[in-house]
């Protein structure tokens, strides 16, 4: 006997999984009230549009000193095979806020997206990302403590948080 076992999602499941970040940031953007509304609905938007195409591998929330330290970090990680992933109940981002201190996302790119010809990088990227630039950011946190905390799935897709503090 040979058992096979699918990993499958469609649009609405990214979608589903998208809708619990957008929750979760526009907790943090407004509890801090570094963001105001149009710029958490535009982000928002921006990280669901790269998701839908698979084109996102990671998504960095900083928070950020005023010296440019990151204080504290969310980091939600794509995962194409989360059909075994129970989604938890969203839970609360006890970010501490200071003078001076700024509110930074990042994304980080899938295979996906490496693949695209830099034309239609370009095209999307005028469409969907305006006001995007890049950074130096390779992902590291050796100054904070990581706990992966939640889950978020739908079908094969989903998106795990870790946490980041010192």
């Amino acid at each position: 006997m040979t058992t096979t076992l699918t990993q499958t999602f469609n649009r609405d499941d990214i979608r589903r999984v998208y809708a619990s970040f957008g929750a979760d940031y526009r907790l943090v953007a407004e509890y801090t009230g570094l963001r105001t509304k149009a710029e958490i609905d535009r982000t928002t938007e921006q990280v669901k549009a790269l998701a839908l195409e698979q084109y996102l591998s990671a998504v960095h929330l900083h928070l950020v000193s005023a010296a440019g330290a990151i204080r504290q970090a969310a980091v939600y990680r794509v995962s194409t095979d989360a059909s075994g992933w129970s989604s938890d109940r969203p839970g609360d981002l006890y970010w501490v806020k200071t003078t001076g201190d700024y509110l930074r996302v990042i994304v980080f790119f899938s295979r996906v997206w490496w693949d695209l010809t830099q034309a239609e990088r370009d095209a999307f990227e005028a469409e969907h990302l305006p006001g995007w630039g890049t950074t130096s950011f390779d992902g590291q946190y050796p100054a904070l403590m990581a706990s992966v905390d939640r889950h978020y799935a739908s079908a094969g897709y989903g998106i795990q948080r870790t946490w980041y503090s010192g």
